[in-house]
């Protein structure tokens, strides 16, 4: 294995927009999901070795001599991870002897970190980006790298110090902003990531995802008025995406302004006719309008498409009035347990005693019997036609304290109307 032990770190500054964008993703997608965003900082091929030769993880003389007999395995993992086959590079990085006197120590601890950040190992990438910055390594973005990784351990008072340990090299990156203000907001400083997002829009006037972030930031504080109306001025110079929209219909549905919400969101629904999470919206905001028939018929249609939304439909339809509509809705629900407890409750509310009556053979089938608010339904069920005993058999069972509370004013009925069972109906 041969090398110089402090070569091959002239230009880790390259590519900064591929990382800006891949350090933005981090903050709303979690560790997981950014590190298969972060497989996009290298480029696959054909462009992949040469920007590993820019970065100086490849050498174009090292790839030379891995063409003969003898192999450069740091090389070849470079290479390996260059294409993104970083399981592979792993494989081919274990036959490095690290105890070789010529061995590259910045490129050796630099590519263990990058191998260790896309392989899912955080703690590990962290432990090797410190070792090439004790090796030498003194390209800043090693120090993106490194907070990329503690983000994802949560260690966000380390984010911050480590993005600080760059100095100004990150100021020309708005995603690095945006990482700042999103660590305060997880360390509970809300007064600097306020004041970072505002440092971030005026050095970056054109992009807008700082005051994308003010207005999640704004819900958060459960001040909805204020996010809404931040969120309008937002879509006025953004695309805005599907869940912009449903944030800031929230956020007007919040702030009790249900006319400026429903029409914002009506307007959603025509922007995104599929969107299951804006109907969702639409209808909690028809239902606190208080039109639940409104709601009632937006989710039924989108229940045509997905019926895992039938319980929904039903539900808004019972709280319509319409309760045959509701029933006949809750005979499409597939779940069994969730259509019987369901119908149970309609039934109930319907006063149909002698059908909730009917049901005792499937709510011992489906063991919802062994829910007690079912049982205590079905008891008195039971006990309104005059099946005391039956009606005992359940209440016997009972334990919760409330239910118990009522079991016991349910026999002390069923005693007072022994000899006139009329006035118990």
């Amino acid at each position: 294995m041969s090398g110089r032990r402090n070569a091959g770190h002239g230009a880790w500054g390259t590519g900064h927009g591929s990382i800006a964008a891949v350090v933005s993703s981090a903050l709303r997608l979690g560790f997981r999901r950014s590190l298969e965003l972060f497989g996009r900082l290298v480029p696959r091929a054909p462009c992949s070795v040469p920007r590993f030769i820019a970065i100086g993880l490849i050498s174009a003389s090292s790839l030379a001599h891995a063409a003969t007999d003898e192999p450069n395995f740091l090389e070849l993992a470079a290479v390996l991870a260059a294409d993104g086959n970083y399981e592979k590079a792993e494989i081919e990085f274990a036959k490095v002897d690290p105890a070789e006197p010529e061995l590259d120590l910045i490129k050796y601890h630099t590519l263990a970190g990058l191998i260790a950040l896309n392989r899912q190992r955080p703690v590990d990438a962290i432990k090797s980006f410190d070792e090439a910055i004790k090796a030498g390594q003194t390209e800043p973005t090693i120090f993106l790298y490194m907070a990329q990784a503690q983000f994802g351990l949560e260690r966000y008072a380390d984010v911050l110090k480590t993005l600080d340990r760059a100095g100004a090299a990150f100021d020309t990156l708005p995603a690095v902003f945006l990482m700042r203000a999103q660590a305060n907001w997880l360390l509970k400083d809300q007064k600097a990531a306020f004041a970072t997002l505002a440092d971030g829009s005026r050095r970056f006037p054109g992009n807008t995802q700082f005051m994308r972030r003010e207005v999640f930031f704004l819900m958060e504080l459960g001040l909805y008025q204020e996010a809404a109306d931040r969120g309008q001025q937002y879509l006025k110079v953004a695309e805005g995406k599907e869940e912009d929209f449903v944030a800031i219909g929230n956020a007007l549905k919040r702030a009790r302004q249900f006319d400026s919400a429903l029409v914002f969101l009506e307007s959603a629904r025509l922007k995104f006719p599929a969107s299951e999470n804006v109907v969702k919206v639409l209808a909690a905001t028809y239902l606190e309008a208080g039109k639940p028939l409104a709601a009632g018929e937006l989710m039924y249609r989108a229940s045509l498409s997905n019926p895992a939304l039938k319980p929904e439909a039903a539900e808004l339809l019972r709280r319509a009035g319409l309760h045959a509509r509701a029933l006949a809705v809750n005979a499409e629900i597939a779940d069994q347990k969730l259509k019987l407890k369901q119908r149970l409750g309609i039934l109930i509310e319907l006063g149909r005693f002698a059908e909730v009556s009917g049901m005792e053979d499937a709510l011992l089938r489906t063991r919802l019997i062994d829910e007690e608010d079912v049982r205590y339904a079905l008891a008195y069920a039971l006990y309104k036609e005059g099946e005391f005993e039956r009606s005992e058999g359940h209440l016997a069972k009972l334990t919760k304290p409330d239910l118990f509370r009522k079991a016991t004013e349910l026999r002390q009925s069923m005693q007072d109307c022994a000899a006139e069972r009329w006035k118990c109906v």
